[in-house]
């Protein structure tokens, strides 16, 4: 794993660490999920919250499983570990399958795209500098049609994981990875 790589690993566990406590536990992605259905408008006691809530306990279960980890927190060194030695190998699918995750996840209207809307709520519901969101947007918008698609989040993901270069547009998929 090279220094930039590392540094966004990093990045993006400070990401999913949604209380910042230098942990992951279930109550990450929980926040996730309420505010992403706050943002959207979905009431308390709703279908639609509650299928947000059950995809975002799915997929830290899912980590956990991934990770072997039978203690439901994850500390960063795991995190770092799990990913030099099986998600950065070229010969898995982890990346495409954590992409799909959050399309599905932020695609609220399901049409197959995510659009600038959507990515905003995306920043907000993760706590990420909103003043980045429309840059990264239109790095990642790789075709400038105003929407990412499913083929188009996975290649900033996969590019933002495997790619050494500090300027790669997939870079930018949750804002400025070199501040934290």
């Amino acid at each position: 794993m090279t220094d930039i790589q590392r540094q966004k690993v990093l990045h993006f566990f400070n990401v999913l660490d949604r209380d910042g406590n230098g942990m992951l536990h279930e109550s990450d992605f929980s926040l996730v999920a309420e505010s992403l259905s706050d943002q959207v408008g979905h009431s308390e006691h709703s279908t639609s919250r509650l299928s947000l809530k059950v995809k975002a306990y799915s997929l830290f279960l899912q980590i956990l499983e991934d990770i072997g980890q039978e203690d439901a927190s994850i500390a960063p060194e795991v995190w770092l570990d799990f990913f030099e030695q099986y998600v950065l190998k070229e010969s898995n699918n982890y990346i495409h399958k954590t992409s799909e995750y959050l399309f599905s996840l932020f695609d609220q209207n399901q049409d197959g795209y995510i659009d600038q809307t959507e990515y905003m709520d995306m920043f907000h519901a993760y706590g990420l500098f909103k003043a980045n969101a429309a840059r990264a947007f239109d790095l990642i918008d790789l075709n400038g049609d105003g929407q990412i698609s499913k083929q188009e989040l996975i290649k900033a993901f996969s590019e933002f994981f495997h790619s050494s270069d500090p300027e790669a547009a997939g870079n930018w998929i949750f804002g400025k990875w070199d501040v934290d």
